[in-house]
């Protein structure tokens, strides 16, 4: 079992940042709470805040934010860590920064920033979407993150045998298997494929929302502000969420969805899909 409950927030580069508080509020319905103008702070619930766009070359990924539940479950993911071989290194400015108790980091087995913390900032003020939208969050973490890796058999092992993150399934098509892992009732937090034309990358992240009418509305947002539209709406066979794909100003993209499966550790079995999708998810 893995100290993480969940993801906790995402940090990513972008070259135009009014680009990106424009497209986070106006698009995903997100909430811009910044203090300056060299990054964009964007809420997504009663946290202070849940994504952080920083000035820098597009297409990179600042860190990925892990959650833990306090310092004793902090310190010993950290022993952990530095029991396989990973170098640690706790970061009290880096944790002022992020407005957390505590906070560790290190690299994952293709180099990607990863901070592991508790005691996150929770305002007084309600976390209010230019949108009306709600988004799926709590107990859940923070939607997921989805690598392309270089190695699939490292990734494997740093994510499923050091951090102890949970296999849900697999999706096996065009000769490559897609991994899919959670730490929670979530279906995954994270999931990745060996990739070796675009490894090592981000390809996007999930937001998951309360009312498919939203999906449906922000479809519409997209269609109107000619934002790239990357898969159509579909439904996907593991996790059943029905959801679509576009760009961000990040390079990434960004899946927008609703109605995701849970997973009870009890009961669950593991499985192997030969498709992604139930239906729809067509790229152009």
């Amino acid at each position: 079992m893995t100290e993480v409950v969940g993801l906790g927030y995402l940090g990513l580069n972008a070259t135009d940042l009014d680009a990106w508080r424009s497209y986070g509020t106006g698009v995903l319905g997100l909430q811009d709470v910044s203090a300056d103008d060299q990054t964009v702070l964007l809420r997504a619930d009663e946290r202070g805040w849940r994504f952080a766009i920083h000035q820098g070359e597009v297409g990179e990924v600042a860190y990925v934010g892990w959650e833990v539940a306090n310092s004793a479950q902090l310190d010993a993911l950290g022993r952990r860590l530095a029991a396989a071989g990973v170098a640690v290194i706790h970061d009290p400015d880096c944790a002022a920064a992020r407005g957390v108790e505590g906070l560790l980091r290190c690299t994952d087995s293709d180099g990607h920033r990863l901070e592991f913390f508790y005691g996150a900032l929770v305002p007084k003020d309600p976390f209010v979407s230019p949108r009306g939208i709600r988004f799926v969050t709590g107990d859940l973490g923070l939607g997921h993150v989805f690598f392309f890796v270089t190695d699939l058999a490292q990734a494997k092992r740093f994510y499923l045998d050091v951090l102890g993150f949970r296999l849900s399934d697999t999706i096996e098509f065009t000769g490559r298997k897609v991994h899919f892992l959670h730490v929670n009732p979530r279906h995954h937090s994270l999931a990745f494929v060996e990739n070796d034309k675009y490894a090592p990358a981000l390809g996007h992240f999930m937001l998951e929302v309360t009312d498919i009418d939203d999906v449906g509305r922000t479809l519409d947002e997209v269609d109107a502000r000619g934002v790239p539209l990357t898969e159509t709406l579909g439904r996907h066979t593991n996790d059943l969420a029905i959801s679509f794909f576009m760009k961000n100003p990040s390079g990434s993209e960004v899946e927008y969805g609703y109605d995701g499966r849970l997973v009870d550790d009890a009961t669950w079995r593991v499985s192997n899909y030969d498709s992604t999708s139930l239906w729809g998810h067509h790229r152009d």
